[in-house]
């Protein structure tokens, strides 16, 4: 898709300049590498105005790793740490504030399926160790511990899932729903002691897609104090033609309005390394790509990381008020994070 950029209102520059960006589910800074034409990934990316990427460990060939596969993302990124001056590894709320102030593009360890556990909860422990920050608990497949998004009986969570949420609550680990089916979802919260979230969805009500959810999905989340991310992902936002930014603000204001301000955030969904040959998705899950291509992911308007500040735009346009679009841009995931993060 062709990119629209443009440099913005002053006002939009400035909030964006000002705010904590963090796209709740989205990029993959070492695996696979992003092609950037000048200076680096993160540079660009900081540039654009984002501050931190809740980032998916292990996206290749599956959302569904292996132990292996899990420690060997991690490996990869921890070195990078080490490598790049421009990316930090945020596992406290005070890193993401020293990444903001000194310019850094900070990363989230998250990763997208509990299949790398098994049935062996001591990893958990391990990868906290290691930095994992959050946990979703399936993908759309059934696994150990409940019901993915597109399992038709919708049979919840397991006992073995109950004990995987209070271990995560004990150690202070983000339970994520996306993907998780509704029954899943529900029992999650009703087991948790702590705020969940479910970090990249979209509202169901609008576009019926089983990743999208439900009024009452949300409502139980909001209840809990946790937050629904909306994500780009146009299979989400319109079924029937490429969707706009005003397509994408439609969620937030149906949301915002369903359970208030404080318990919505921003998403993309992107992984910017992939391509046509490695995104898999449509082939195993045409449910829930409903034809769409690969060229066709993202809005006009906003298809690529460098148009962001159209959102900031748009949004304003819309009247939203600077301290509401904080909220949605970043504030909103970070009270959940000072809520359960040790």
């Amino acid at each position: 898709m062709t990119a629209s950029v443009n440099t913005g209102s002053s006002a939009a520059q400035k909030l964006l300049q000002s705010s904590i960006v963090i796209d709740t589910l989205g990029g993959a800074v070492v695996h696979p590498t992003p092609h950037v034409a000048q200076g680096t990934y993160e540079e660009n990316m900081v540039a654009a105005g984002w501050s931190v990427l809740h980032a998916c460990l292990v996206s290749e060939p599956s959302y569904s790793p292996s132990f292996h596969n899990l420690l060997t993302a991690v490996y990869e990124n921890l070195l990078n740490f080490e490598m790049s001056p421009k990316v930090r590894h945020i596992e406290t709320v005070d890193d993401i504030y020293e990444a903001k102030k000194n310019g850094q593009l900070g990363v989230i360890f998250g990763v997208q399926n509990s299949t790398w556990i098994e049935q062996e909860r001591e990893r958990i422990r391990l990868l906290y160790k290691l930095g994992l920050r959050t946990l979703q608990l399936t993908y759309m497949e059934r696994n150990w511990i409940g019901d993915g998004c597109l399992e038709p009986e919708n049979r919840g969570l397991t006992n073995f899932g109950m004990q995987v949420v209070r271990e995560c609550n004990r150690l202070g680990i983000v339970i994520d729903c996306s993907h998780v089916g509704i029954q899943t979802t529900l029992d999650a919260v009703k087991c948790s002691k702590q705020p969940i979230v479910i970090s990249h969805t979209a509202v169901r009500a609008i576009t019926d897609n089983p990743r999208c959810v439900t009024d009452e999905q949300m409502k139980a989340v909001a209840d809990k104090g946790g937050t629904i991310g909306i994500t780009t992902f146009s299979p989400f936002i319109r079924s029937d033609r490429q969707p706009t930014l005003d397509d994408y603000l439609d969620h937030f204001d149906y949301a915002i309005n369903l359970i208030g301000e404080d318990h919505v955030t921003f998403a993309t969904d992107w992984f910017d390394g992939k391509t046509k040959v490695n995104w898999a998705t449509p082939w195993y899950y045409p449910e829930v790509t409903q034809g769409k291509q690969y060229e066709g992911l993202g809005l006009v308007g906003f298809a690529v990381r460098a148009e962001l500040i159209n959102v900031v735009e748009r949004m304003l346009q819309r009247g939203y008020g600077p301290e509401r679009i904080r909220k949605l841009l970043g504030d909103n995931f970070i009270r959940v994070l000072k809520e359960v993060w040790k």
